[in-house]
């Protein structure tokens, strides 16, 4: 399942055309601008999806794009991570991969589908947009790519007709990229199904066909507890993303989707959708939301199927509090097909949901404060944040944003890299940047209250070289070169290529929070001084 992970925020927008939407997820910007490419590895410490080709080669959605790791022999440091190159892949019919960073990863058997995010600037400011689509049919050999799909301008007013069910249904004209993000993909038949929040639900193919095209594809409004193909009222009903207030539907504004076989499901901002897929047509038989069924929040952003060890099959939904009253974010999940939902919270409170990965036995969750696991899906365990056994080295971050298990190692995505957890004893971190030339930070700019958060603290690193060991010390000090702190190479962790880091909490030797602004930070290092500008925001 792909369930969009990455720092979903809540917040007003306006839209630029026709699609003014309440519901906003994650930034591209806002996953990778603290980064520092590197060189070699992933091309991102902000791991987003974790899915898998095969036992030997998984592929990460990241920041910045699509990466994968290469799996050697049964131990966690004979792995070796890389990126797909974007300027020298083979794509049939494009330049490149879909820039920017990677929302939605869909992988089944030989065929890959991702999608791309990135930041815009438009006269309402910065919004986000997406980039795109790009599949692969032969385990990411050769890529096909799709722009990001949008509808021609009508020639009279908003609104264009479409052909659903051998009925012609008036749906409005999504005629920009902007806040039209593929958020999740699934793979399922000879399609590819996008749910694209102001895009709405479409899919791409047939695959292997020469006849290739996008669809629209209509959900239930707001108000309906079904739509059936053939049986649409006309008279009333119209498909449009907007926000009820300006005419729309919530539930016109896709967020999730999983096919198994012949049934879909999709998580909108107003509920859970489940149809049947029939020949060409989609009968959408339940509509459920937090007003007629027992799910925690109506703003679905994801779905894993779990297969119990009595062959019951589980659906997981990933239910957040959208506008309703008495939503909280949480887990629902149905045991009979959406007939009943049973709700449930990792941490026991109200608390984001990021990703799920789910075998026979075991449910993990990862979540806003960690990450968790339970075998019954009601009575969870939280694992400790991760730290590298051999070198004591830590994941700055308390949020986790994928997981996955595969035999007895447990992977686990943060903002902050990615970890292995062997047979829950042994712990590898790995982490990605440039090696520092000589004396850098990491994440700059550094937002204290944003991510790398832990016990209520942000955290930022200095980075430098020393290959003879040395002690290092580093003054920090504020614009008017006032010393602000003094830090000790404490926390001497040794990193690739002769490399040693220092962490700084972002406090004043007072043990105050400092202010925005941009600071300058000096090494001392074997009688000789390095100096890098460090910005500071709030």
């Amino acid at each position: 399942m792909k369930y969009l992970i990455i720092i979903f925020i809540l917040i007003k927008s306006v839209l630029i055309s026709q699609v003014p939407i309440d519901y906003k997820l994650s930034t591209k910007n806002t996953l990778n601008r603290y980064e520092n490419i590197t060189e070699e590895g992933l091309n991102s410490n902000s791991i987003i999806d974790i899915r898998p080709i095969d036992e030997s080669y998984l592929l990460m959605s990241t920041g910045n794009d699509l990466g994968y790791v290469h799996i050697y022999d049964l131990h966690p440091d004979s792995v070796s991570f890389g990126s797909f190159d974007r300027d020298s892949l083979f794509l049939q019919n494009s330049g490149s991969l879909p820039e920017g960073g990677a929302p939605a990863l869909a992988v089944r058997e030989n065929i890959i589908a991702i999608s791309g995010i990135d930041d815009t600037t438009a006269v309402t400011g910065e919004e986000i947009m997406g980039t795109g689509i790009s599949y692969s049919i032969d385990e990411g050999e050769s890529w096909f790519f799709l722009p990001q799909p949008i509808d021609d301008n009508p020639e009279t007013g908003e609104y264009q007709t479409i052909i659903w069910g051998a009925q012609v249904i008036s749906a409005l004209a999504v005629t920009t990229a902007i806040n039209n993000i593929s958020y999740d993909l699934s793979i399922g038949g000879d399609y590819i199904y996008a749910a694209s929040w102001a895009g709405g639900l479409r899919r791409f193919g047939p695959i292997y066909s020469e006849q290739k095209t996008w669809q629209i594809i209509p959900l239930p409004m707001d108000s309906d507890s079904s739509l059936i193909c053939g049986a649409i009222d006309l008279e009333t009903y119209e498909l449009n993303p907007n926000d009820p207030v300006n005419g729309g539907n919530h539930n016109h504004k896709g967020f999730s989707v999983y096919v198994d076989d012949n049934t879909i499901w999709v998580g909108t901002a107003n509920g859970i959708n489940k149809g049947v897929i029939e020949g060409n047509c989609i009968n959408w038989g339940h509509h459920y939301t937090t007003t007629w069924n027992n799910i925690s929040g109506s703003w679905v952003i994801g779905f894993t199927n779990q297969k119990l060890e009595d062959s019951t099959d589980r659906l997981w939904a990933i239910t957040w509090a959208g506008e309703g009253n008495n939503e909280k974010h949480a887990l629902s999940y149905t045991d009979d097909g959406g007939e009943t939902w049973q709700i449930t919270s990792p941490s026991g409170e109200s608390e984001k949901v990021y990703n799920l990965y789910a075998n026979e036995n075991r449910i993990w969750a990862a979540t806003n404060t960690g990450l968790y696991v339970s075998k019954d899906g009601e009575h969870w365990e939280r694992y400790s944040r991760p730290i590298d056994t051999l070198t004591g080295e830590e994941i700055l971050s308390e949020t986790v944003l994928a997981v996955y298990n595969q035999d007895n190692w447990l992977w686990v995505g943060t903002f902050d890299g990615i970890s292995i957890i062997e047979s829950d004893t042994i712990t590898t971190i790995h982490r990605f940047w440039k090696p520092a030339n000589p004396f850098s930070a990491y994440p700059n700019p550094f937002l204290i209250r944003d991510i790398n958060q832990v016990d209520g603290d942000g955290h930022v690193r200095f980075v430098y070289s020393n290959p003879d060991g040395h002690p290092g010390k580093i003054n920090i000090f504020d614009f008017s070169m006032d010393k602000v702190i003094h830090l000790n190479n404490n926390n001497p962790f040794a990193l690739e290529d002769d490399q040693n880091e220092v962490i700084w909490n972002g406090r004043n030797e007072y043990g105050d929070q400092v202010a925005n602004g941009v600071y300058f930070c000096r090494l001392s290092l074997n009688g000789e001084y390095y100096w890098t500008k460090l910005a500071v925001v709030n």
